[in-house]
């Protein structure tokens, strides 16, 4: 499997895409996390990046859960596509009425800090409005890069 920072060819022709309609619960986090992870795992996107890929979408999906309304239906939609260089990753909700915005958490505090792990991870990040009051939070990581990934040093 290569390093980070190495080329990776990626079957993505045609791009990988796809859609998980989740129950807006926080039980959806880790049923998500799976299944994008099997997903992107059978297209052949390095260890690395799937780790990455696990670690916004539980953030995203989190804040969407604790922050937002869900869509018509109780849900909230994670949607995935992989192209060129990136994957994209997208939450939709029902919006929530506030900015999104990284918070600057205190350092004993155990919430907050969520955006900042996306923003370090991301190559690129943001939020869409759409009609009806429905948002996404999108954020698209380098499949090529290196990621100025938070590990464990020992």
């Amino acid at each position: 499997m290569p390093e980070r920072g190495q080329a990776v060819t990626v079957n993505v022709s045609p791009p990988i895409s796809g859609v998980l309609r989740l129950q807006h619960s926080v039980a959806a986090v880790p049923v998500a996390r799976h299944q994008i992870r099997h997903e992107l795992a059978v297209a052949g996107l390095t260890e690395s990046v799937l780790d990455d890929v696990e670690v916004v979408v539980a953030e995203l999906l989190g804040n969407s859960v604790r922050h937002a309304a869900p869509v018509a239906g109780g849900l909230v939609l994670l949607a995935w596509r992989v192209a060129d260089d990136d994957v994209v990753l997208r939450v939709t909700d029902g919006g929530g009425g506030r900015e999104i915005r990284p918070r600057h958490a205190a350092p004993m505090s155990d919430c907050g800090r969520g955006l900042q792990i996306v923003e370090r991870l991301a190559r690129v990040w943001g939020v869409s409005e759409h009609a009806g009051g429905l948002r996404s939070v999108w954020a698209a990581l380098s499949l090529v890069e290196p990621s100025r990934a938070l590990r464990l040093v020992t």
